[in-house]
């Protein structure tokens, strides 16, 4: 009998893909995954202690943030349960 694997949390997805050094944005998440509660999930990271960065960016007339994580290896985020 073949066990199926959990499906990944979108938080957890969004954890890893920021811990293997990707920038990431809301409409890049939403284009990746289709997650539409993109903010609320780095906010959920953050409590739990994820250092996550962030910028501002202005191009083509609009303005939006996109975010990452410094340094993996001294986040010490490898130690947050998600």
């Amino acid at each position: 009998m073949q066990t199926r694997q959990p499906k990944k949390s979108y938080k957890q997805t969004i954890h890893d893909y920021l811990l293997a050094g990707h920038t990431l944005s809301t409409y890049e998440a939403f284009n990746l995954w289709q997650i539409t509660c993109f903010l609320q999930r780095v906010s959920e990271l953050r409590a739990q202690g994820v250092v996550i960065q962030d910028k501002t960016i202005k191009r083509n007339g609009k303005t939006f943030k996109e975010y990452w994580i410094d340094k993996p290896a001294n986040n010490n985020a490898r130690g947050v349960q998600i």
